[in-house]
């Protein structure tokens, strides 16, 4: 009698399992596709088209399961039920997310791959073949490599110090290196990163400016303390939409000195021109940090008004959209590209401008995992 009522309960049990699975099949069947997410501040995958070739090579079944990931209903609320579990259960860590100590979220630190040092060749390559070119690089350590104390306890991380002497060494006198981990860790008990966000703010910015400008020899500020303007207490990034934890709203603040310089900022694949480096509408959306340069573009070329004669190439990632407001009076004109958008050869785009300076301007973090850096540097006279 017993064995049978044992028999009964796994039965019920695994056609309950069966029918949960079914209904939240049929669930996501008839749950329309969403484009964006809101929460996580990023494009979601949507439902691929079937193909033969598609089929063959994999790609289809890696693009279905990252539907189904993407797509998968309640998800937001999974997210935030898997992390309050985690939190109960002692764990800090959520998605490559650290809660540290001081209540802030930390990005974890990424480990070099086979595409960093093929990134890095293309960059000392680009830079030999064009000796006529100011060449600099300027990798910025992100919260979790200047403040490591504050991570959990026996956080397993990479040194970002380290990381950064074996890039300088490994590129050697090639490509000068403004170096800003000394500078931005002497002022890290200072609102240097967003709590909230894998970015640093304006403030973390003009330090890093204050050191690339005395290298690079550009005009250094006379005031010790930065010109900033609140514009927004509400910003909540990526870092809490990736890991589901909270943490204290940030602080958006804009570089803002006495006299605005003028210019002119064009969005050139977007076909939009605007005279504000600065783009207030995204306040109103969940990526505030998207207000610096209107977010992130594949080529945007500004004018100025500056009495220098300098022209510069930035490449760049996200952490760049803070920094061009320093910049703006030292050159004549500076062209942003982001090789993760931007499909075509600098080589070319070379041959259009003649510039004096060039930098590439990343977190240390992006840069490390970057894998598409190299084909926008390659030259295009021998390229297949």
């Amino acid at each position: 009698m017993r064995h049978h009522q044992k028999k009964t309960a796994y039965t019920a049990l695994g056609a309950g399992f069966v029918l949960l699975l079914l209904g939240f099949g049929a669930l996501n069947l008839f749950h329309g596709d969403r484009e964006f997410s809101d929460r996580e501040n990023r494009m979601l995958q949507q439902k691929p088209q079937w193909s033969l070739s598609s089929v063959l090579d994999g790609r289809f079944m890696k693009s279905f399961e990252t539907w189904q990931t993407d797509q998968f209903v309640f998800r937001d609320g999974w997210i935030s039920f898997r992390t309050g579990v985690d939190r109960l259960l002692g764990k800090k860590e959520s998605s490559g997310v650290f809660l540290g100590q001081d209540g802030s979220l930390y990005e974890k630190p990424a480990s070099a791959g086979e595409h960093t040092w093929r990134n890095l060749d293309a960059v000392r390559s680009f830079c030999l073949r064009h000796p006529e070119l100011s060449s600099w690089m300027l990798l910025a350590p992100d919260a979790a490599g200047v403040n490591p104390e504050k991570l959990p306890s026996f956080a397993p991380v990479e040194s970002q110090k380290e990381q950064l002497a074996q890039i300088g060494s490994y590129l050697g006198e090639d490509v000068r290196q403004i170096s800003v981990y000394d500078t931005l860790r002497e002022h890290r008990e200072e609102y240097l990163y967003y709590r909230t966000d894998h970015h640093w703010t304006t403030l973390g910015a003009w330090y890093a400016y204050r050191e690339a400008a005395s290298v690079m020899g550009l005009e250094i500020p006379e005031e010790n303390e930065p010109p900033l303007y609140p514009v927004s207490d509400s910003f909540t990034g990526t870092l809490v939409s990736r890991s589901g934890y909270r943490a204290e709203p940030d602080t958006v603040s804009v570089y803002w000195p006495g006299t605005q310089p003028d210019l002119i900022v064009s969005y050139v694949e977007e076909q939009a021109e605007s005279a504000s480096l600065y783009a207030s509408e995204k306040l109103e959306t969940r990526d505030q940090y998207g207000m610096f340069l209107n977010g992130n573009h594949p080529l945007v070329k500004i004018r100025t008004m500056a009495e220098s004669e300098r022209k510069l190439l930035l490449v760049k990632d996200s952490y760049a959209n803070c920094f061009v407001p320093f910049l703006t009076s030292q050159f004549r004109e500076i062209v942003l590209v982001d090789p993760r958008y931007y499909y075509g050869n600098l080589e070319n785009l070379l041959k259009e401008k003649e510039f004096t300076d060039v930098i590439f301007l990343y977190n240390l973090n992006t840069f490390l995992e970057d894998n598409v850096l190299y084909l926008a540097l390659e030259d295009s006279s021998t390229a297949e």
